[in-house]
């Protein structure tokens, strides 16, 4: 009798560690799935905050680069008024040293304003690619086995993501 005590018991174990491996897996496969959705969401919202922050800077600093070039305008045009009674005035002015019209610094607002531009862009590339390594890792993992099975189980879907292109 005792031996088949034991061979019942032994067999009562591996099934239960079976259950209990299988148990931890789902487990395992649950939270990695959370984990990545919650990922998702977080750098979704990041986005959009950056999103918001890079269309406030670029449309600033462009404000700031029209007005600064209109101020340029407004200036030479007021210079010019005052000395288009004399001939060859002109010439005069332009090879004059005139710290009210200075180009250089309307031009270095514009090269500033395309480097911001310029890096906002890269930065917000950046973004895109981090979202679409989640969101690959999360279609990765809802499409292998046993884990996509378990997580259609649980009713747990792919990821909705649209990247954002280039219509602004």
């Amino acid at each position: 009798m005792e031996t088949k005590k034991i061979i019942k018991y032994a067999v009562l174990g591996i099934i239960a560690l079976f259950v209990f491996g299988i148990f931890t897996s789902v487990i395992s496969t649950s939270n990695r799935e959370v984990d990545l959705r919650n990922r998702f969401k977080q750098k979704m919202d990041e986005r959009t905050a950056f999103y918001d922050k890079m269309w406030k800077t670029i449309s600033q600093k462009s404000q700031v680069a029209l007005r600064n070039d209109s101020s340029f305008a407004n200036n030479v045009n007021s210079i010019m008024a005052g000395r288009k009674d004399a001939q060859g005035l002109f010439m005069k002015w332009v090879q004059e040293s005139n710290p009210n019209a200075n180009y250089e610094t309307v031009s270095a607002l514009y090269a500033d304003l395309s480097r911001t531009i310029e890096g906002q862009r890269d930065g917000f590339f950046m973004e895109e690619k981090m979202i679409q390594s989640i969101v690959l890792e999360h279609d990765n993992i809802m499409s292998r086995f046993p884990s996509g099975f378990i997580l259609s189980i649980f009713g747990r879907s792919k990821l909705n993501y649209k990247p954002i292109t280039s219509d602004r």
